[in-house]
């Protein structure tokens, strides 16, 4: 510490005993415990001493190489990452011109079996119309019922479709 804070300090203690003592004369009753008292803090201060611990050469070595090699892995993936992203869109717009192409394939031969059944499919159409047509005409609680009726036959006309679809299939296959 220095002389002018010790002086500083000194001068205070010394005030306060002043008025310790004249504050005590002045009262005809001695001091009640407890009630009276002061309590001094003084003040300090307190120096701390810092000092840098530096590394060692070879510390800062290992650390620059440590954060070298943090780098080019974090480099590394984000290459591998940009690398995976560029492969997958390639591949996903090849995928979508394949399957393209089967769709226009598919409905080429879906066309081209349709119109193998040349004026069957114009009378198939016209009575399917009929029917909706005249189902359409009655109350709603009746087409309802003819609706639901509708849609098992033609169901069962697809099962009788499918079984004969299977067994063409087959007398082909024992025909090859």
């Amino acid at each position: 510490m220095s002389n002018d804070e010790d002086n500083h300090i000194e001068s205070h203690k010394k005030l306060i005993k002043e008025e310790r003592s004249s504050n005590t004369t002045n009262k005809s009753s001695p001091p009640k415990p407890g009630k009276d008292k002061m309590v001094l803090a003084t003040p300090s201060k307190v120096e701390y001493k810092t000092s840098e611990i530096k590394p060692s050469p070879e510390e800062e070595s290992l650390s620059a190489k440590a954060k070298d090699a943090g780098q080019s892995l974090k480099d590394l993936i984000t290459y591998l990452g940009q690398k995976a992203k560029t492969i997958t869109h390639e591949k996903t717009i090849d995928l979508k011109a394949e399957a393209d192409q089967a769709a226009d394939l598919d409905i080429r031969k879906d066309a081209r079996d349709i119109q193998k059944l040349g004026d069957n499919i114009e009378s198939i159409i016209t009575v399917f119309e009929n029917i909706m047509t005249d189902i359409r005409r009655q109350h709603y609680g009746e087409q309802e019922r003819l609706l639901i009726g509708y849609k098992k036959l033609l169901e069962e006309q697809i099962n009788v479709i499918d079984a004969k679809l299977k067994m063409a299939k087959r007398l082909k296959l024992a025909s090859v």
